[in-house]
């Protein structure tokens, strides 16, 4: 098997973790699972990943994240360049919407692009006619139509990362930014953590970058890296014990629980989210 960004062949085993076994590309140590045979991606994002109480994967209740989530887009948008009048952007993975929304209150014609039906429904209701269901791999827009492109905590879900690389390459204008987040598998927090690492979590998330196996990538398709850093999130306390029970106890919950406090939100950076920026070069 060889590796989905640099094409080595030589991968070793890293751990086990929920009985999967994550594998470990020995040149420029991209983390990965072998998915079974026939796996379809996009039947994961069903109504029960976005609001279902499963220890396996998705949210206790993603709607109720909002005004977290918000507030954390606003801050990532507020560090990208204002936008001139009419500028276009793209958030890849749009979800329910929540950056659509903050990409327009700082002044983007924002588009948002999701492979999720039942998430795209959602968003429809917050940013009416600014959705399109569709593979980040096959984006049914022409070249050179945008300015921006936005994958928050998007790129790990991606079974094919050059292909919707080529594709978010090819829809941007020469000299358009690139904004992600991503997993950083070899970061402290991480290592320290073993298998019981947060973003562990099968079957969404297919690969675990590392930030030379991510600027790799991106420079594969003539991205140029302005920075690579690791920046905080805002959460909800709630938020908080669910990841901890989903990823550390993995225990489902027969119902959405809600205590006093768990709406309180804070700011949280284990370091081990990197946000990549780049710029995409001129076309040879």
């Amino acid at each position: 098997m060889s590796c989905a960004v640099c094409g080595a062949a030589r991968a070793r085993s890293k751990l086990r973790t929920g009985g999967v076994e994550i594998l470990e590309c020995a040149s420029c140590g991209l983390a990965f699972w072998r998915s079974p045979s026939g796996h379809r991606p996009e039947t994961v994002y069903d109504a029960a990943y976005f609001a279902g109480t499963s220890a396996d994967h998705g949210y206790d209740d993603y709607g109720n994240l909002e005004r977290s989530l918000r507030r954390t887009f606003a801050r990532r948008l507020s560090r990208m360049p204002i936008p001139a009048a009419g500028s276009r952007l793209l958030d890849v993975g749009a979800a329910y919407g929540f950056a659509l929304v903050e990409a327009r209150r700082a002044g983007w014609v924002a588009v948002g692009l999701e492979i999720s039906a039942d998430a795209a429904r959602r968003a429809r209701r917050l940013n009416p006619g600014r959705l399109v269901i569709a593979n980040a791999a096959a984006v049914p827009c022409a070249g050179d139509s945008f300015d921006a492109v936005t994958l928050w905590d998007v790129l790990e879900h991606l079974p094919e990362p050059h292909a919707a690389l080529a594709e978010i390459a090819r829809i941007l204008r020469p000299g358009g930014r690139l904004v992600l987040t991503t997993g950083d598998v070899g970061s402290l927090a991480a290592r320290l953590s073993g298998s019981r690492w947060h973003l562990y979590t099968i079957p969404e998330h297919l690969f675990f970058y590392t930030r030379k196996s991510l600027r790799m990538l991106l420079e594969a398709h003539g991205f140029r890296v302005e920075s690579l850093r690791a920046e905080g999130s805002t959460y909800t306390l709630g938020y908080l014990m669910e990841r901890l029970r989903k990823t550390l106890l993995r225990r489902s919950s027969p119902t959405r629980t809600r205590w006093p406090g768990s709406e309180l939100r804070v700011p949280v950076n284990l370091f081990d989210i990197v946000t990549a920026r780049a710029v995409l070069g001129e076309r040879g």
